[in-house]
């Protein structure tokens, strides 16, 4: 026995009833025939038949425009994955899409693959600020108006850069939506926002000084030890110095080659740094060396990695390698406690290093060259407080060059006078 037609399905064309409380949408789409139930639905009743019908012809028109996006109009369809957004698509669709393009690098744009770290932290913006502010817009409808409006709400406590950081993922797919043709121009491309003003702060680099380094490496041992000795003198960062193999050490040349990091947020070790000029060969020093020859005889036998996270109360497992900043930030947080030491963060061996460079008078080049900046600008820039103040005689070198030459104007005029 067959299926009982419903009463409405002749005088609703494209609609026709599955069960007791679903209608199928019928409608072509990209040349094939396409149907969509939708459910939970009382189908006795016309005015529902009536609604899905205007619900079909609006599928209709929005195909011959080009404005239908069949993820927008049915979510829940396993289907919706198989076509690529239209211009009618939703942000909150086309954002997510976009990142799974954008991580693989788009050569049109210039943009190489992101790293791990880089997507996640994209991903974790797309999710919790950029989806709930835009994403039920299309990609078609957002303007700067929106962005304005979304920027006066949200910038207490943020500053401008925080801002332009957020806006990024959104304004780069909104870059790629142009080259797909799904809008004519990015209307946030040249959008500049402002949040609160910098709060004045603390020197952000907050080294350490030289009793309290003594006191840090008095007061730990074994590979923890060589890790944070090996760390400022070094300068590396430390998703960097994690990241270190025992075969990017050349004890003759007495470098090491530092082309790779491992985050928290990347699955496997990323070949290739923070920027170009983070892929570098760095010479080491002494004390460096001094602390990689120490460390041979925890790790050069047992693996690839130099540094590995020796057992303690948070691990309590044999020796392996580093996963990432959080596990060593406990480690160091330990060691300053047990020290006597105001904690940082493991990122101020970096500025350590900085610091001491700068102080010993090391040459801005060279410096800027191991810490793997893009340019003595930039070091000069990030050091500019320490170095105005590393030389207890700035300002009076000129006064001592042209000395005799002050000395004798002064004379000349006291003779005058008298």
């Amino acid at each position: 026995m067959g299926r009982k037609q419903n009463k409405f399905e002749n005088k609703y064309n494209g609609l026709k009833q599955r069960s007791p409380n679903s209608i199928q949408i019928s409608f072509t789409y990209q040349d094939k025939q396409r149907r969509e139930p939708i459910s939970n639905i009382d189908t006795t009743d016309e005015k529902i038949w009536q609604g899905l019908a205007l619900d079909l012809e609006q599928i209709k028109y929005e195909i011959r425009t080009g404005d239908f996006d069949y993820s927008r109009t049915f979510p829940d369809s396993p289907r919706a994955k198989l076509f690529t957004p239209t211009r009618g698509a939703l942000l909150k669709t086309y954002l997510p899409y976009f990142m799974k393009i954008r991580r693989q690098g788009i050569q049109k744009m210039g943009k190489k693959p992101l790293r791990d770290s880089t997507f996640h932290t994209n991903i974790l913006l797309i999710e919790q600020i950029l989806i709930p502010a835009f994403g039920d817009l299309c990609i078609d409808q957002i303007n700067a108006d929106h962005v304005y409006d979304w920027a006066e709400k949200y910038r207490h406590g943020r500053t401008t850069k925080t801002l332009k950081n957020i806006l990024s993922p959104l304004r780069v797919a909104l870059d790629y939506a142009v080259i797909q043709r799904l809008i004519q121009t990015n209307p946030i491309k040249t959008l500049t926002v402002f949040g609160d003003k910098r709060t004045q702060k603390a020197d952000k680099h907050d080294p350490f000084t030289k009793d309290e380094i003594e006191t840090i490496l008095l007061n730990c041992s074994g590979q923890l030890h060589n890790y944070i000795r090996f760390a400022i003198f070094t300068g590396l960062r430390p998703s960097e110095q994690i990241a270190l193999g025992w075969d990017d050490y050349d004890p003759i040349a007495k470098t090491l080659n530092v082309d790779k990091a491992i985050t928290d947020l990347s699955d496997n070790p990323e070949i290739g740094g923070k920027t170009f000029c983070s892929e570098r060969i760095i010479k080491l020093s002494p004390t460096a060396i001094h602390a990689l020859e120490c460390q041979k005889i925890h790790t050069h036998s047992i693996g690839k990695y130099i540094f590995h996270n020796p057992p303690n109360r948070y691990n309590h497992h044999t020796s392996r390698p580093w996963q990432g900043s959080k596990e060593l930030a406990k480690q160091y947080k330990t060691i300053l406690k047990n020290a006597g030491v105001r904690y940082r963060k493991p990122y101020s061996t970096r500025h350590t290093y900085a610091s001491m460079q700068i102080s010993a008078g090391e040459n801005l080049a060279f410096m800027s060259k191991q810490l793997g900046h893009e340019s003595i600008a930039f070091t000069l820039k990030t050091y500019a407080s320490w170095i105005a103040n590393s030389d207890p005689d700035a300002g009076n070198k000129a006064d001592k060059l042209f000395t005799d030459l002050s000395t004798k104007y002064i004379s000349e005029n006291l003779t005058l006078l008298h």
